[in-house]
């Protein structure tokens, strides 16, 4: 696993007061989640961090859907072709106050990743 790609997500991320989540089952995923010790909050917490690695449109706005006001959303995954995202930006980022970041995907972290 690429220890660049995993450094560019933690530099995204930056200092968080609270909790980080790492969406996707890729190895990608697996290691991001180990590096930065993310775990599913607990239940009725929202994370201040939403890392979606699998670039699947559905994901994306799931992930929108579930950071906390003020958080951020890393997208670290690599398209799935699947077509655009449907954002409302005023709505879904500038009402909330996200910041919505992305980053390069390492090599091979596609959808067809293990």
């Amino acid at each position: 696993m690429s220890d660049a790609a995993i450094d560019g997500v933690v530099g995204a991320i930056g200092a968080t007061p609270g909790p980080v989540e790492v969406l996707g089952d890729s190895a990608f995923a697996r290691a991001l989640r180990a590096r930065l010790g993310a775990a599913t909050p607990a239940e009725g917490v929202r994370p201040v961090v939403v890392v979606e690695t699998s670039g699947e449109a559905a994901a994306i706005a799931a992930a929108l859907a579930r950071v906390d006001d003020l958080g951020t959303v890393v997208l670290a995954g690599l398209s799935t072709g699947a077509g655009p995202v449907a954002l409302d930006l005023y709505a879904d980022l500038h009402v909330r106050g996200l910041t919505l970041a992305g980053v390069p995907a390492p090599a091979g972290a596609g959808p067809q990743a293990p």
